[in-house]
């Protein structure tokens, strides 16, 4: 790669100086024999300032290679180092954010240990405090960090319902906030639960039309926020410090919202029998979540940066094998994947808009982890590798039925 000798020593040995300059070269010739039967058109810059272009067409986006923990990871073609080495700024991405996620499916994630203390903590430490600890790592952030990217009149952390590309991120939302009032038949007066209501977009809506509600979270930044703005809003909410496997009460809801929350509840026989057990007869509960096809997999840069613990993605035929077991039945269903990506897409747009703001008050690991996450997510359920379902769940009363 270098056409310049190597320095020698005057016995003609290669110096000891020239020995990091090998090793960096022979770092360079692996990464170039790894791509160049890449199918995507892109660019490496290199440390040393020289170009390379791989694939046809022009680049879609460009690689800045800053040292020699760069050079090394991307030789060693490991996704999960290749992701520690852009949190930690020895890489740059630029240009069309969704194309690098394509050259990515062709590297290995064999991260054992990560992927071994995800199953041992909640066997060591159980299921509520592993959620309590994973839940904080995530959202534990001032608000001001994830209203950086969720839309600003509806912050709502999980997707639209959108009708096509052309929507924006607010009409999707409102059109979710419709679909999820009409189905769950809810009038004024009625009493809802959510599980995890965020930054309150849905509690908003629902205090708009009468509806009582009652919200369920382990982020102590989240309960916070929403007791501001209960106030400031003047609205009766009732915000609980708790984990939904460990709520216990004697009062039964007309309905149960849980947007986006059910990644963090694998248990699915638990969630329904709690499902159960807090609706009216008759009652009803929205659901929508990620999924996936295999239970629990989730890459070690999303383990290590993102979601710790063991946060899986809704694999829905074990969610139904569990709900079948319970008098619970499934009124209805839609696929919303590419409403997902649209979402993503979005928020990772704003995110990008907002890197300046971001950075300044959260720092250049928060902006490059959640970076990276956004765009990545965006790309899997664009690519397929993601789904995503929304549905609505009854507690039906039969004949004879008493509902207890």
């Amino acid at each position: 790669m270098n056409d310049q000798a190597s320095p020698t020593t005057a016995a003609g040995a290669p110096s000891v100086s020239a020995a990091p300059a090998a090793q960096s070269t022979g770092l360079v010739d692996r990464i170039l024999s790894r791509f160049t039967q890449s199918q995507t058109p892109f660019e490496i810059v290199f440390p040393d300032g020289r170009r390379r272009s791989f694939g046809d067409g022009p680049p879609s986006f460009t690689l800045t290679l800053r040292n020699r923990q760069a050079l090394r990871a991307f030789a060693s073609m490991d996704e999960g180092r290749v992701g520690d080495a852009y949190v930690a700024g020895h890489v740059d991405i630029e240009g069309d954010m969704l194309r690098p996620f394509e050259v990515r499916r062709s590297m290995g994630d064999r991260h054992y240990a990560v992927t071994l203390w995800r199953f041992l903590q909640p066997l060591l430490f159980g299921q509520v405090r592993t959620n309590r600890k994973a839940i904080s790592d995530h959202y534990d952030i001032d608000s001001g960090f994830f209203l950086s990217f969720l839309d600003r009149d509806h912050p709502m952390y999980t997707q639209g319902i959108y009708s096509g590309p052309e929507d924006t991120l607010s009409a999707a939302t409102v059109r979710k906030f419709d679909y999820c009032f009409e189905k769950l038949g809810l009038k004024p007066g009625d009493r809802i639960l959510e599980i995890g209501p965020g930054w309150g977009a849905w509690f908003i809506y629902a205090s708009q039309r009468g509806v009582k509600c009652t919200g369920l979270t382990i982020s102590k930044e989240s309960k916070a926020y929403l007791e501001r703005r209960a106030a400031e809003l003047g609205h009766d909410w009732s915000i609980i410090d708790c984990d939904f496997l460990a709520y216990e009460t004697t009062d039964k809801y007309d309905a149960i919202v849980i947007m986006g929350v059910i990644e963090h509840l694998p248990n699915y026989g638990a969630v329904c029998a709690k499902f159960t057990s807090l609706l009216k007869p008759g009652g009803r509960v929205f659901l929508d979540g990620s999924a996936c096809t295999k239970k629990y997999e989730l890459s070690s840069f999303m383990v290590k940066y993102i979601y710790g613990g063991n946060h899986s993605f809704l694999v829905l035929h074990d969610f139904l094998a569990q709900m079948a077991r319970t008098p619970l039945r499934v009124r209805e269903m839609h696929d919303d994947r590419f409403s997902y990506f649209l979402t993503f897409q979005q928020w990772a747009r704003n995110f990008d808009q907002n890197r300046q703001e971001v950075i300044a008050r959260f720092g250049e690991f928060n902006y490059r982890r959640f970076r990276l996450y956004l765009w990545g997510a965006a790309y899997e359920f664009l690519s397929g590798s993601l789904d995503c379902y929304r549905m609505i769940i009854e507690r039906p009363v039969f004949p004879g039925d008493d509902g207890l």
